[in-house]
């Protein structure tokens, strides 16, 4: 797929997926976030050991996968016991590793070259979308943050935040325009923040989050995933993809439906169980797709490192 069959594909799930919000009750929106994310939201994480151990062996390293399993659940432990200790902390590096990552993933097939600049620009661009869905359903943020750490955030915060962040953005948006990127690709990308507040706005916090999630993160992120492990993105791939990490999504989504059952009708506890759940397994998927789009960048033959401009 080329950069702009991909954009085109993404839309028209977003607006699908917007004409949903529209239409179907909470409930029933609840019950479509959890299978979105207990689908291609896991999906896209779940073969994270297999990823890993490939990525060594290409580095020359026989690591047992055995090994890397372990190391995998010790992560997940380690992040549940922060989050259970450290409520406050926990949150704040959730949001910091989720705000790169997201701007990571988007940005990785546009932005060729050592620029310098690049994590700063990942974390500001990660953020500007969260804080942006934040703002969006700022009372119920700051529930969730009272739920989860005991601390009441005044909604001022968020709003100040998502204004710097947007400017911060901004500044790197006139500096690519300037420097290194066509005009059409930063047009692009302020008609998607346009979409992407459009959907915020409008759907519920979850299946806002969900759609973002799902659609600009989990799928281009399993066809980088696709790219990296077997050179071609094809629905053959997708089934080895799948054939090799189907046990573990199985299991994740087995414990993303437990958690739906037990606290569907506790909406309060609901969406921060949901978030320290994500919580568990996005810091060890990004310190893994980090080293991926590492890999990806100094080997363009892949295609997915070069720039798709």
């Amino acid at each position: 797929m080329d950069i702009i069959r991909t954009t085109s594909f993404l839309l028209v799930a977003t607006f699908f997926g917007l004409w949903l919000s529209v239409y179907l009750p909470l409930e029933l929106e609840l019950l479509l976030s959890f299978l979105l994310i207990g689908t291609f939201g896991i999906l896209h994480g779940a073969n994270d050991i297999g990823v890993l151990t490939s990525y060594f062996q290409k580095r020359g390293a026989n690591i047992p996968q055995t090994g890397m399993t372990m190391l995998y659940i010790i992560m997940i432990a380690s992040i549940c016991a922060v989050f259970y200790f450290f409520p406050t902390i926990a949150l704040m590096l959730f949001i910091l590793f989720s705000s790169y990552h997201f701007g990571e993933q988007h940005w990785n097939t546009t932005l060729a070259g050592d620029f310098k600049g690049k994590p700063l620009f990942y974390l500001l661009y990660g953020g500007l979308i969260l804080f942006m869905l934040f703002h969006a359903h700022r009372v119920q943020v700051v529930q969730i943050v009272l739920d989860i750490t005991g601390r009441d955030v005044p909604t001022s915060i968020i709003g100040q935040l998502f204004l710097w962040m947007g400017i911060g953005v901004g500044l790197f948006f006139l500096y690519f325009a300037y420097a290194r990127l066509r005009t059409y690709s930063i047009l692009l990308e302020l008609f998607l923040l346009a979409v992407f507040y459009v959907v915020f706005n409008t759907a519920s916090l979850l299946l806002a989050f969900c759609i973002y999630f799902v659609v600009w993160h989990s799928i281009p992120s399993l066809i980088d995933q696709m790219k990296f492990l077997y050179g071609e993105v094809s629905w053959k791939s997708f089934y080895r993809y799948f054939k090799s990490s189907y046990l573990y999504w199985l299991a994740s989504l087995l414990g993303t439906l437990i958690l739906y059952l037990l606290l569907r009708n506790t909406e309060e506890i609901l969406v921060p169980g949901l978030i320290c759940f994500l919580a568990s397994i996005t810091v060890p998927h990004v310190l893994v797709m980090t080293k991926i789009e590492e890999y990806l960048k100094a080997h363009p033959e892949t295609e997915v490192g070069s720039n798709a401009q």
